[in-house]
């Protein structure tokens, strides 16, 4: 009697999680649910952009930010003068973070892990110094919604665990 029980509780909670197909193996696996409010913390970033230098107001690059895969994810396209590149950003909520896999036209590729803290979207890279390989550099990017509707992405680096950090760049995205 209890095994039947099990047995219809088991089968009727399986009946109730939607499954998708697995790419690799063709066998369902459970479908993630992307309407968590997680998912919406980084979508003050989607839109069609110009960014500016925001000290002078120059005109840096313009990117394409747009969601995707039914919510669960953020892909990123990036285009200045001398460099294309994007990202592909998900929340993880196994480890309850915001993961950007970044690449570009150099042949970089960096993997941001972060989230929202005090209403800005901050991710950090490690990854091995190009102009110092005994060093790791760190390589954080904030990135603020202004009540304008403009968004700022400041960038710093640091080689020394965090006590200086440098500026990389520090833009303001304003809607096309």
């Amino acid at each position: 009697m209890y095994l039947k029980i099990f047995l219809f509780a088991t089968i009727g909670i399986a009946a109730a999680v939607p499954m998708a197909h697995s790419a690799d193996s063709g066998t369902k696996v459970m479908k993630n649910d992307c309407s968590l409010p997680e998912y919406r913390q980084f979508d003050f970033w989607v839109g069609e952009w110009r960014a500016v230098n925001t000290k002078t107001g120059a005109p840096e690059g313009e990117s394409k930010i747009e969601n995707l895969y039914d919510g669960c994810g953020i892909r990123e396209n990036w285009q200045d003068p001398e460099l294309k590149g994007g990202s592909l950003n998900i929340y993880d909520r196994t480890d309850k973070k915001w993961h950007q896999f970044w690449i570009d036209s150099s042949g970089a590729r960096r993997e941001f892990i972060g989230g929202l803290e005090d209403g800005k979207m901050i991710l950090t890279a490690t990854h091995p110094s190009m102009l110092h390989p005994e060093k790791t550099v760190s390589e954080r990017m904030t990135f603020t919604p202004n009540p304008d509707g403009s968004v700022r992405q400041y960038s710093e680096a640091t080689i020394d665990g965090g006590k200086v950090w440098t500026e990389r760049y520090d833009y303001t995205y304003r809607r096309k």
